[in-house]
């Protein structure tokens, strides 16, 4: 096949583009549960390590958050222990449901975009008890990208920015 043929058989880079980010996290979704489970355990326990140790998660002690990207169908259960450490779990019951694409929660973790804007045009969506998504809600309103260690830091914000470029309006 000539180079010719190859750059003309290429996707269309208008549809291309927007799914990077999925295709880049297509890796971890395939991963088994207990290396997912490790490494956000991982990740969240750096995220949140103020806040944990502030006590500021304790309303979640005894419930559980799912976390569904639903682009991406994968789900999590996110809890809070007796010692403020993370709890994450694969199946089970929850308390309160969020759900939306990678592209919303990239851009909700980026502060690329309000979270009452994303719920209000649907791009997410909460289920269950109303009253504890608030509390996260307000949990994530109150905490600084700044706090997070800088890699992640670095590709939320990038993140953000290429979907801003690339994804206008796919959420």
């Amino acid at each position: 096949m000539s180079i010719a043929a190859m750059i003309i058989s290429l996707p269309d880079t208008q549809k291309l583009l927007p799914a990077v980010p999925k295709l880049i996290a297509k890796p971890f979704v395939y991963m088994p549960f207990a290396l997912q489970q490790k490494l956000l355990t991982h990740l969240l326990q750096q995220a949140f390590s103020e806040t944990l140790a502030d006590g500021d998660c304790e309303f979640l002690q005894g419930s559980w958050l799912k976390v569904a990207i639903t682009d991406l169908n994968i789900s999590w259960l996110f809890g809070c222990g007796e010692k403020n450490e993370i709890l994450i779990k694969k199946n089970g019951s929850a308390d309160v449901t969020i759900e939306g694409s990678l592209n919303s929660f990239i851009l909700l973790a980026a502060r690329k975009e309000d979270p009452d804007t994303l719920f209000f045009q649907r791009q997410l969506t909460i289920g269950g008890d109303t009253e504890l998504g608030l509390q996260v809600k307000n949990l994530l309103d109150n905490m600084e990208l700044d706090v997070l260690p800088p890699i992640m830091n670095l590709s939320i914000r990038c993140g953000a920015e290429y979907i801003s470029l690339f994804s206008k309006n796919e959420f």
